[in-house]
């Protein structure tokens, strides 16, 4: 998809979601749903910085939770960080203890299984987050 097309596709995405568009907006929506990832705010800034100079950190994590509100993000807590994940469909997460990597994993579908405890809770949706090493860390730990 050439860069105006996909440009002109968020705009409308983010219009029918009731935001305003900014260029700003576009290129930390466009970031997040060019492949489907997980980033911090912190990483999302980094990778504007040299495109938009003055974009705040703040004005990172302003967008991030409008984007949260109208369902085109979902926020992951793991390991004490907010992670901004683009795929919202019903899915756990890997994460690798040593580099940081965030990956997911299919979740089984339908109601998700009612935990002891639970008690006149309507429970709507669950998520796991399995924590270990990634391949990549353990091949480096078998050589090392």
């Amino acid at each position: 998809m050439k860069v105006a097309s996909k440009k002109a596709e968020i705009g409308r995405l983010l219009r029918e979601r009731g935001l305003r568009v900014t260029p700003q907006r576009v290129a930390i929506c466009g970031r997040l749903l060019e492949r489907h990832d997980h980033f911090t705010p912190h990483q999302l800034h980094e990778a504007l910085r040299s495109q938009f100079p003055s974009l705040s950190p703040n004005t990172v994590y302003l967008t991030l939770s409008q984007l949260e509100s109208v369902g085109l993000v979902r926020r992951v807590h793991i390991a004490g960080h907010s992670v901004f994940d683009s795929n919202t469909g019903v899915h756990d997460h890997l994460h690798c203890e040593r580099c940081g990597r965030v990956q997911d994993l299919p979740a089984r579908r339908g109601r998700p299984p009612r935990p002891g405890g639970a008690g006149a809770w309507r429970i709507e949706r669950a998520s796991h987050t399995f924590f270990g090493l990634c391949p990549d860390c353990r091949a480096r730990e078998a050589r090392g």
